[in-house]
């Protein structure tokens, strides 16, 4: 069941659904990564340049060690940010490590502000600050604070973050750290190198967010397969549901049911396959019907002279010579009948079926129904018919297979000839626009109003030709090579007999 067409079209959906949030995500995790890592790496930049500068400015301003390194700490904790002081050969003068939390204190009797412990500054007092505050801050060590009154001041807890510090916030989890590193050079004012200030384990920009995007990414991922593959299902049972009907009636045909046809509408791919399926069905119907009554026919029509034949030979068996001669003779006659009834066949089994037409020439018809009229005006007289002959003297070009017009022409006049008792026929040919017109016309017997819709069809014979000789052949074949050069045969009865009327497209010069 998963090889059907339903199935592996879900799937291509859900494919391409996943292929294509794979990518998205990709990219789009890309550049968020390549975004926070040179914002890290401008942050570490900027912040190395800064600290370099000011333990240059305190190393020339003669500060002891201890209080550069003091400062240096307490910058890497507004840094949030590993700062190594290194000597000019390399080795670590200070280390400050992965910044820690630390307490502040309130009050004081200054007049300014003062943050002192690892580091101090002060500054002058703004007017709308409280009378004197100092903010002492320590790095694992107890409180500073100035002198005031009795008792400890109080103190907040504060934890260093990347936006900024929480306040009196529990200790959490060690956040995720930069793994970039940047140094930046400590020069003296001759230019020469006395060390290097080493920022890392800065801040990692964005990591919860791209966490969070991940996590965004894969659920929209999923549900993207998910509503993919729904869709897939829904639109392929739309696709495989005309399918399923197809399949249906061609099987239904080949069980042998003619009648079985697709019941798709639509203008899309599957309503034109439909479509040219049921005019394949029409033609395969049409076929075996005719073919059955082809063959019926067939054996009807060559019941009677094998009969006869058969008859003649049981007859003439056994018998004197000259009553055995007229047997034979007749024999003869009916092996003729059953010859001209064969090649009648096989050449209207021949014109229907086509494949072994030859290459089509172009030829005058006007030219071709003179060179006919010679023969069918003897006949006419010997039968002592009037024969007239009505064809242009310009050109009347066909393109096509001249024998088979040729057999048309002698079929129509053929029959002419034979189902006109007295008076003529009349053959005319005429140019109209882009059409050749022949019209054959007799004054002989007529046509039954009720069998003129039958009268072209195998071996039908209408019921006022019992009479004369024939396999009801003839008037098959000329509607057959009408067709198959592009025109159409009709018939009518007129006042005084029939008219045959063939219609072919003509060649322009």
């Amino acid at each position: 069941m998963k090889s059907s067409i339903r199935w592996r079209l879900a799937l291509s959906f859900a494919t391409i659904a996943l292929l294509a949030a794979l990518a998205l995500g990709a990219i789009l995790l890309a550049i968020l990564l390549q975004s926070y890592a040179e914002r890290e790496r401008a942050y570490l930049t900027g912040n190395a340049a800064a600290i370099s500068s000011t333990v240059t400015q305190l190393g020339a301003a003669g500060l002891p060690e201890e209080a550069v390194k003091r400062q240096i700490e307490g910058l890497a904790f507004l840094s949030q940010a590993r700062v190594r002081w290194l000597a000019a050969d390399g080795t670590a003068r200070l280390d400050t490590g992965t910044p820690k939390r630390m307490d502040v204190a309130f009050g004081g009797p200054l007049g300014g502000v003062m943050i002192s412990g690892p580091f101090t500054m002060t500054s002058p007092r703004p007017p709308d600050l409280p009378p004197a505050a100092v903010i002492s801050m320590s790095l694992g060590l107890p409180t500073l604070a100035a002198a005031g009154p009795a008792g400890a001041f109080p103190s907040v807890a504060v934890e260093g973050g990347l936006y900024g510090f929480g306040l009196n916030s529990d200790p959490v989890q060690p956040s995720a750290r930069s793994t970039q590193v940047v140094t930046a050079a400590l020069t003296v004012a001759s230019g020469a190198v006395i060390g290097a200030i080493e920022l890392s384990e800065g801040p990692a920009y964005g990591r919860d967010i791209l966490t969070s995007v991940a996590r965004g990414w894969l659920v929209a991922g999923l549900l993207a397969v998910l509503l993919a593959s729904l869709a897939g299902w829904l639109v392929s049972g739309r696709i495989t549901a005309p399918l399923h009907s197809l399949a249906q009636a061609a099987g239904q045909m080949a069980g042998g049911d003619l009648t079985a046809r697709a019941p798709i509408k639509g203008r899309d791919e599957l309503g034109q396959m439909a479509a040219a399926f049921n005019r394949m069905a029409d033609q395969v119907e049409s076929t075996i019907v005719t073919l059955r009554q082809f063959v019926a026919d067939a054996a009807h029509q060559m019941h009677t002279p094998l009969t006869a034949l058969r008859t003649n030979l049981e007859l003439a068996a056994g018998r004197p010579d000259a009553a055995q001669s007229v047997h034979l003779e007749r024999a003869q006659g009916q092996v003729a009948r059953l010859t001209a009834l064969t090649d009648e066949l096989l050449q209207l089994s021949r014109i229907e079926a086509g494949g072994a037409d030859a290459e089509p020439l172009r030829f005058d018809l006007a030219r071709l129904v003179r060179g006919q009229a010679e023969a069918q005006a003897a006949r006419a007289e010997q039968a002592g018919l009037d024969f007239i002959l009505d064809v242009p003297h310009e050109p009347v070009w066909l393109t096509g297979q001249p024998e088979q017009i040729r057999a048309l022409a002698d079929n129509l006049v053929d029959n002419a000839l034979k189902f006109t008792p007295e008076g003529g026929v009349t053959v005319r040919l005429a140019a109209a626009g882009a059409s050749a017109v022949l019209t054959v016309e007799d004054t002989g017997i007529g046509i039954p109003p009720d069998e003129l819709p039958l009268l072209f069809r195998r071996f039908h014979r209408a019921r006022n030709t019992a009479a004369y000789r024939g396999s009801g052949l003839g008037l098959a074949l000329v509607k057959a090579v009408a067709e198959r050069h592009g025109g159409y045969v009709s018939a009518e009865n007129t006042e005084r007999g029939a008219r045959f009327t063939v219609t072919l497209p003509r060649t322009q010069r």
